[in-house]
């Protein structure tokens, strides 16, 4: 039986940042292994199942540098160990959501409503353009897809910079080369980005002023003189020196 915990398209959809790569994998792989297993699949399928996601889980932990999650090679029914590794992998993901609750990523931004509206008015002019222009239906059926990924990550808490990026340039090639209802594209693309770039700017900005202040340098030593040598002690009695 062919089957996979997840795809080549959701590897590539990853976040950049390693630990928040590792969360949405093992999440991923989770949710695909429940969903394989039920009261209807064989036993040994079962094992299978299970062994394939504690090795993907422990593999990623290992590739991204997460402590703390191994796979069971010492145990004699590896396939056996999944509800202890189940508990370990718990602990590593709520440790790290924990350490970074309030972090900010520096290749993300949080967007505000009205910014996400303006982005959503550009990406229905964009589908609109798409829907109407003399494309193949391939490359239509692909660009809509673009779209309907740069909505979803508009959704995120946090939008991804390089994520941005792929997807806009995705769109961007193959409209170069449309037809010239396609024309306005680039432009609503731009107000994408710069809608983007002014509310990372303005989060820097907040952010640097909320900051504390830099440590005060400490005060200036006086300069000290360098010490003189001491003056050498010599004998006033040169008798016993004189040869004669």
């Amino acid at each position: 039986m062919h089957y996979e915990l997840i795809t080549a398209e959701e590897f590539d959809q990853l976040p950049e940042d390693p630990e928040e790569q590792f969360i949405e994998l093992e999440g991923i792989c989770r949710r695909s292994m429940t969903r394989m297993i039920d009261d209807n699949t064989r036993a040994e399928f079962d094992h299978l199942v299970r062994m394939q996601y504690m090795t993907t889980v422990a593999a990623a932990a290992q590739e991204l540098g997460i402590d703390g999650i191994k796979y069971p090679y010492d145990a004699e029914h590896p396939a056996n160990e999944l509800d202890d590794f189940l508990l370990r992998v718990s602990g590593v993901v709520t440790r790290i959501r924990l350490r970074s609750g309030n972090r900010i990523r520096p290749y993300s931004v949080r967007l505000g409503t009205r910014s996400k509206g303006r982005i959503e008015i550009e990406i229905r002019k964009l589908r609109g353009w798409i829907e109407e222009a003399d494309l193949p239906g391939v490359k239509r059926k692909a660009l809509l897809a673009k779209l309907d990924e740069l909505a979803a990550e508009l959704n995120h808490t946090r939008v991804s910079f390089a994520k941005i990026m792929r997807i806009l340039a995705a769109i961007s090639v193959p409209l170069a080369s449309g037809t010239a209802f396609l024309a306005e594209a680039p432009a609503a693309i731009h107000t994408i980005l710069t809608v983007i770039g002014s509310d990372k700017e303005r989060e820097d900005e907040e952010a640097a002023r909320l900051a504390p202040p830099p440590k005060a340098l400490p005060a200036p030593q006086p300069k000290q003189e360098p010490k003189r040598p001491m003056p050498v002690a010599f004998e006033t009695d040169f008798d016993n020196d004189v040869p004669f």
